[in-house]
């Protein structure tokens, strides 16, 4: 069995990075628009990841009640950072997507955050980051096979 004294550390560090990665999540949407907030944040980015998606499907994948994801779209709509067409595969069924404008925006924020990472591990050696990336590598998987 591992030493608790290493696994109170590193869940120390890992409980860390997930704050920093929450602030930067909020600093990101606030780059894209001054009254986006986190969970609008994370719908915008599927639908700019994964292209257009019915509200249903967004729901699921951010396990957020249909309702919600209503509202969301509603005040992405407002913000001029979605639109809602009808789908037409199932007439019934809308599909939310990103406008130009939020494709725009995000991309200029993502740089913003890259440049931002990359200057926290310029000091770094090649064989660290390396070790790194295969860590992080290697708990992404374990976490996938939560799934």
């Amino acid at each position: 069995m591992q030493d608790e004294k290493l696994l109170q550390l590193v869940e120390d560090e890992f409980t860390a990075i997930l704050l920093h990665a929450r602030e930067m999540i909020i600093r990101r949407a606030k780059a894209v628009h001054p009254d986006l907030q986190a969970p609008g944040y994370r719908l915008l980015a599927i639908v700019i990841r994964d292209d257009a998606q019915q509200q249903g499907v967004l729901a699921e994948k951010l396990r957020l009640d249909k309702a919600t994801i209503s509202r969301l779209v509603q005040h992405l709509e407002s913000l001029a950072l979605v639109n809602r067409t009808q789908d037409p595969s199932d007439g019934r069924a809308q599909l939310v997507s990103a406008t130009p404008l939020a494709r725009e925006k995000w991309r200029a924020s993502g740089n913003t955050l890259r440049q931002e990472l990359r200057r926290q591990l310029t000091e770094w050696e090649a064989d660290e980051l390396q070790n790194f990336g295969n860590l992080l590598h290697r708990l992404n998987l374990s976490f996938d096979e939560l799934h």
